[in-house]
């Protein structure tokens, strides 16, 4: 659904705070598309025959003229005119035909008998690099037959016959696919066509994982879709407590909807961590009192918001979920400020490798 909006105004302080609000009420639906006109001209403003200015139109239709709604009411104004997202369709999983990369696999399964999902199994291989295989020196179609060898017997060992209560699983039959290029790169690349990417966080690392970082960190930094990292020996039995990374930004609310849309969230608890990073600061936990527009709309999900005080980001989140007992730590990389210096720091890497707490990142306009 197509939203234009017009501010009609002289520059007067009004209408610079009408404009103000509406810019913001724009970033707090960042998945909105919108258009957005300012008229000037007192000549152009009369055209409209609004009785007084500012005024603000929709779809060329006055909504407001000679005030200034406040943000939260824009909100709920434009928030109708989002497109809705469509139900997850596809699941990706990357195998190296690990132990690991077979219980992401099996997690992956239990998702999608939530829904009627697709889930496609692929594999990576690069032949003048797989050192972990020691046929290098195979030819190239002897070699990829070994692979196809490989994802069949994979497939066949760790594919669900029973859903959850012992009943048939509503799984359909995997997807299988092998490429050649690097796994990091090739998963990306197939990323444009999931929902979802379930992998697992250690696999069989070989001598390019660990000169070049883990594929599952940059799986989660650059794919197009959201990732699920599962730790080894995490088990899939539903999300009910979760621990969402935030940093305040507008960008939580349209981070939030992804995660809700995700199968397998039902009634849960949210909540919303924030972490005051400094130096010799002891661990300390706070609820707070924080608005969250998304809140609305979602029966049966509780919401506690929560500030901790601790040296290091990466411990606070980590013990709060434990703590909790959470079942997922999801965290978004919109946030220039917040998540690239996690990035950086490879706060989000050990977070990844270090917890038992499955690691969901969401993205945004990728």
């Amino acid at each position: 659904m197509h939203l234009h909006l017009k501010i009609l105004g002289i520059g007067c302080r009004k209408s610079r705070a009408l404009k103000a609000n509406v810019n913001q009420a724009l970033a707090r639906l960042p998945g909105l598309k919108a258009e957005l006109d300012e008229v000037t001209s007192v000549h152009d403003i009369l055209e409209y025959r609004i009785t007084a200015a500012p005024a603000l139109l929709i779809n060329g239709v006055p909504a407001f003229e000679d005030e200034v709604p406040d943000v939260d009411e824009l909100v709920q104004m434009f928030r109708p005119f989002m497109q809705k997202p469509e139900p997850m369709k596809k699941i990706l999983v990357p195998t190296d035909f690990s132990d690991i990369a077979a219980n992401a696999y099996r997690f992956a399964q239990r998702l999608a008998e939530e829904e009627v999902v697709e889930v496609k199994v692929v594999h990576a291989y690069h032949p003048s690099f797989d050192y972990s295989n020691p046929y290098l020196d195979m030819p190239a179609a002897e070699f990829e037959s070994v692979k196809r060898e490989l994802m069949r017997n994979f497939i066949a060992e760790h594919t669900l016959d029973t859903g959850p209560s012992g009943t048939v699983a509503t799984v359909a039959k995997p997807k299988t696919e092998l490429c050649i290029g690097f796994a990091g790169e090739e998963v990306v690349r197939l990323s444009r066509e999931a929902d979802l990417i379930v992998m697992g966080t250690t696999g069989q690392g070989n001598l390019m994982e660990k000169v070049f970082g883990s594929v599952s960190t940059h799986v989660a930094r650059n794919a197009h879709c959201p990732v699920l990292l599962i730790p080894g020996g995490c088990r899939c039995q539903g999300f009910r407590e979760i621990v969402f990374a935030s940093n305040y930004d507008a960008a939580d609310e349209s981070i939030l909807q992804q995660l809700m849309e995700m199968a397998g969230i039902g009634p849960a608890n949210i909540h919303f961590v924030h972490v005051e990073a400094e130096a010799g600061k002891p661990y300390a936990v706070a609820k707070v009192e924080f608005e969250q527009a998304v809140r609305e709309n979602m029966p049966g999900i509780g919401f506690n918001s929560i500030e901790i005080e601790c040296s290091d980001i990466e411990e606070g989140i980590v013990r709060y979920a434990q703590e909790i007992g959470a079942d997922l730590i999801a965290v978004g990389t919109l946030r220039r400020g917040f998540l690239e210096n996690l990035f950086h720091k490879s706060v989000t890497k050990r977070l990844a490798f270090h917890t038992t707490v499955p690691l969901l990142v969401l993205h945004y306009e990728r």
